[in-house]
């Protein structure tokens, strides 16, 4: 081949983010053998949302795909500089940068198996007239998030939830107590790779009967859970006014916890939550196929507690050491 080398390189490591507002900065590299004549390059950075799926009750297809990113830009004049008057490229190994502003208004990626993903390429293609018009393309994923700044005065907020259940002893027989919890996250706002603080308040007055140890074992604990939930939407491929909705909640940490000893009054356990690295925001713009949301979760025998909460992609200095 006249042209041995093509290749589109980033200026981040694979599944690193960018996010909204930063600069794409790339390089093209053509190693080229023989003096070939050349038509047009361009770069191309697209995102498409897509959604689908099969209802197994109803044995209908569900699928939609939206166009949410087409920038575009023309190399030729850049690459002209490495050819002669008549567009052809001379031998040896030449080098075109190129930069893409993303949009503040992008949503996030997220890539999810049978459900649906929003995905975004960055590729390059160089046209060659010769051989039938033929062309040379290169192309690589990226992941993008929205920017979702948490410096606003409320995303610095506590939330917290307090939920209480009567527990029934066997034969309808009166009330043997009640366990009552409270969670209280002391942010809103919680950015990937910090620690939140949360307190867990339970008080637990039901009486129970000796078990043996094995089963007092396996319940001694209860879990504390960050929760991802994604929401999908498709249309009928047949049928655009029937749609179809998919929902998937992942526990992306969990900790256990040991829960209250009976008939021993409020315990409050502070807990140290990590939040891992690499999450997409909350969803602040709705493109109508996929939303992502949060929220904390403690799993009890009888009953949860759900405190919603954001996950941002900014915060200042000032706002993470408030």
């Amino acid at each position: 081949m006249r042209i041995s080398y093509f290749d589109l390189l980033l200026d981040r490591e694979p599944g690193v983010p960018y996010l909204a507002g930063e600069e794409i900065l790339g390089s093209i590299e053509i190693h080229v053998q023989e003096q070939t004549r050349i038509a047009r390059l361009t770069a191309r950075l697209s995102g498409q949302a897509h959604t689908g799926w099969r209802n197994k009750a109803s044995d209908i297809l569900f699928e939609s795909t939206e166009l949410i990113m087409d920038e575009y830009l023309d190399l030729t004049n850049d690459l002209s500089l490495h050819c002669t008057e008549g567009l052809e490229i001379s031998e040896g190994k030449h080098k075109m940068e190129f930069k893409f502003k993303i949009p503040y208004d992008v949503l996030s990626s997220i890539e999810k198996e049978n459900f649906g993903s929003i995905r975004y390429t960055c590729s390059a293609v160089l046209d060659i007239p010769e051989d039938g018009e033929s062309e040379i393309i290169s192309e690589k994923n990226l992941v993008i998030f929205s920017l979702l700044n948490l410096d606003a005065p409320h995303f610095r907020q506590s939330v917290r939830a307090q939920d209480q259940v009567n527990i029934i002893g066997c034969c309808c027989r009166r009330p043997k107590g009640w366990i009552n919890a409270e969670l209280i996250v002391s942010e809103l706002g919680l950015l990937p790779g910090e620690h939140v603080k949360i307190s867990l308040t339970i008080d637990n007055t039901v009486k129970k009967k000796k078990k043996n140890k094995k089963h007092n074992k396996a319940h001694e604990c209860a879990s504390l859970s960050l929760c991802q939930q994604l929401d999908f939407r498709a249309q009928s491929r047949y049928d655009p006014h029937v749609v179809d909705e998919k929902f998937l909640t992942i526990a992306v940490e969990s900790e256990g916890t040991c829960k209250a000893n009976e008939q021993k009054g409020p315990e409050t356990k502070l807990i140290s939550f990590h939040i891992p690295e690499g999450l997409p925001p909350t969803s602040t713009k709705d493109n109508g196929l996929i939303t992502c949301s949060y929220f904390f979760k403690l799993d009890l025998e009888h009953f949860d507690v759900v405190v919603p909460v954001v996950i941002g992609s900014a915060k200042t200095m000032d706002a993470a050491n408030t």
